[in-house]
């Protein structure tokens, strides 16, 4: 007698267990069920291409926000910019409702892309897929009140026209265009907020987002209308990298051109350096071509300054060239006096030997004038007590000494009054060579230099 209800406390707790399992099951069961059939109310019996408005004159209002992730490249030469950013689409769905209190509490249902209508948004400056609904497959979520909201999110490749005129301190203005597929009787779009969402963006090493702006109008095609939204981004360039490895050594090689004119002229390298200048100049030119559009309209003014100081540099390598053939010239030209100067000497050693033989000392004495304007001296009278014929003789000697003096005064190789003065100034900065071809050439180039790279760089800058 003592054993059966231990039996009977040993079969009430799998009892329990059973009862729980059943009410459990049936619970489930009939969560199954309502859920059914409120997908089957909501989706199968309603078409998803007719709009979620119950007055049909009344278009669909569609709340679009945009929200900016990352700026992927910005490729100036093929004028295209590429983002990665997704949309918070919302509207009302008027026919699909439903009390939670009926389907057992369920207050959220997430249908397919296909199952129920949502707007057809058209990226107008796309490059590649116009169509969003294309390359996105994100669910829907619909609420019990009609509220849906669709999350689409791509990589948008997107034209943009680049104004490279003050490029590496360019700002680009860049736009993305959607507008409603249908017409604006059916659908309009309005902006969520006046701005781009961009919490969530992680900064580009190269541009900076300045600033962005949403704008809202109806469009007209032929007798159409259709609702448009335009998101603007304002970047600008972080100058840094091309201010440092493009700009400032295009200026300093520029800026070396000039000294050309310093180098000594029997160095034989003043025509090897200017060239060697002008050909760096003509590679960074290049390089800096090759970033920039192919567009004449506007041309950038970095490559007008790289141009201009191309030809600069080129002027130099002439004028160097000239200058260097003018002073062989001059020298050739010193050569043949010399060997005049000798001729003359002679001539001269002869006559005196020639006068040695005479009984009688000839006394003359002459004075002589010097015209500071032209360095050349002049003989005015002689007094002498030989013979007429001696005297004629010898004043035309002196007379032959004087011209021979001052032509070698006018081909550089008679002492000049200021020859003193050249043993102590560094680079024969002296009062007679301080205007020499060399320093001239050298102030017109520098100063040239300077009015046109404080030009340029006040206009990009």
């Amino acid at each position: 007698m003592a054993k059966r209800p231990r039996q009977n406390l040993t079969r009430f707790p799998r009892i329990s267990a059973q009862i729980v399992l059943i009410v459990l099951v049936s619970h489930v069961h009939g969560d199954f069920n309502k859920t059914a059939e409120l997908y089957s109310k909501l989706f199968s019996s309603i078409n998803n291409q007719i709009h979620p408005s119950l007055n049909t004159s009344v278009p669909t209002e569609v709340f679009v926000q945009l929200n900016l992730r990352s700026l992927r490249e910005i490729v100036e030469r093929e004028q295209y910019f590429v983002i990665s950013a997704w949309m918070e689409v919302t509207w009302k769905d008027e026919i699909r409702s439903w009390d939670p209190s009926q389907y057992d509490g369920v207050s959220m249902v997430y249908p397919g892309t296909q199952e129920m209508w949502k707007p057809q948004i058209i990226v107008s400056n796309s490059i590649g897929e116009r169509d969003l609904q294309e390359y996105d497959h994100s669910p829907l979520t619909l609420s019990w009140d009609g509220s849906a909201q669709w999350l689409p999110g791509a990589m948008f490749s997107l034209s943009c026209t680049m104004d490279m005129t003050y490029f590496p301190f360019d700002r680009q203005t860049c736009e993305l265009s959607v507008f409603a597929k249908e017409y604006v009787t059916d659908v309009t779009f309005t902006p969520t907020q006046p701005t781009v969402n961009t919490l969530g963006y992680a900064k580009d090493g190269e541009w900076h987002l300045e600033s962005t702006s949403v704008t809202s109008r109806t469009v007209a095609h032929k007798k159409f209308q259709f609702s448009r939204l335009t998101y603007t981004f304002n970047f600008s360039r972080r100058a840094a990298f091309y201010l440092y490895n493009v700009l400032m050594p295009v200026v300093l090689m520029s800026l070396l051109s000039p000294l050309v004119f310093l180098l000594p002229e029997d160095s034989g390298e003043r025509v090897s350096y200017a060239v060697t200048l002008l050909l760096s100049l003509a590679v960074f030119m290049g390089f800096v071509a090759s970033l920039l559009p192919h567009s004449s309209e506007p041309l950038s003014l970095c490559i007008v300054y790289m141009f201009v100081m191309l030809i600069h540099n080129g002027l130099c390598v002439v004028c160097s060239v000239v200058h260097l053939r003018w002073e062989k010239y001059k020298r050739d030209r010193s050569h043949t006096s010399c060997e005049n100067q000798e001729l003359q000497n002679q001539t001269r050693q002869h006559a005196q030997q020639s006068d040695q033989h005479h009984q009688q000392p000839t006394l003359m004495s002459c004075s002589y004038s010097n015209n500071f304007t032209t360095g050349k001296t002049f003989l005015n009278n002689c007094k002498t007590n030989a013979s007429s014929q001696d005297t004629k003789r010898k004043v035309d000697i002196h007379h032959e000494n004087i011209a021979m003096a001052n032509q070698l005064q006018m081909d550089g190789i008679g002492n000049s009054r200021f020859s003193g003065y050249k043993l102590f100034l560094p680079f024969q900065f002296s009062c007679e060579s301080l205007w020499s071809a060399n320093n001239i050439l050298f102030v017109i180039f520098y100063c040239s230099w300077f009015m046109i790279s404080v030009y340029f760089l006040v206009q990009i800058i």
